[in-house]
């Protein structure tokens, strides 16, 4: 018996004009807060991307950094190297000019042949001297 009553409450409260407008009310509002809750995750997830496209950025400037002085390190030690490559050519330079000045100076001050004769043969021994040597090389059996 209770249970045909509640029944036939129900039957007559849905019927009612109130009840209808209340319930189409709560459906436009349940549908309206699910649009907003998806608005809100999308808004979210927006705000995370930022975020991650914010610190990409920042990882990106700070590794530019760090490759330019890494550059500017590279770009200040070739420059030493060829100031001193150049100080090395000078040197060079300079002994050899020195080493011609007293071969030319100890040419005509010796006339006789024998001086002559020991000049040649410093010559030749400093050219046999530099010429490198044949060295055999063994030969390597491999196994199987």
């Amino acid at each position: 018996m209770a249970n045909s009553k509640l029944q036939n409450i129900i039957q007559k409260l849905s019927e009612s004009q109130n009840v209808k407008k209340v319930v189409g009310e709560i459906q436009n509002l349940s549908s309206e807060i699910q649009s907003r809750v998806n608005n809100l995750n999308t808004n979210d997830a927006v705000k995370k991307y930022k975020e991650i496209a914010k610190k990409v950025t920042q990882a990106e400037s700070d590794l530019q950094k760090e490759v330019n002085k890494v550059i500017v390190k590279i770009k200040s030690s070739a420059a030493e190297v060829e100031k001193s490559l150049s100080l090395y050519k000078k040197k060079a330079v300079a002994q050899k000019n020195k080493i011609e000045k007293l071969l030319k100076s100890e040419a005509p001050s010796s006339t006789t042949k024998s001086s002559k004769a020991k000049a040649s043969a410093k010559t030749t021994k400093a050219k046999t001297k530099s010429a490198p040597k044949k060295t055999a090389k063994k030969k390597s059996t491999a196994k199987a």
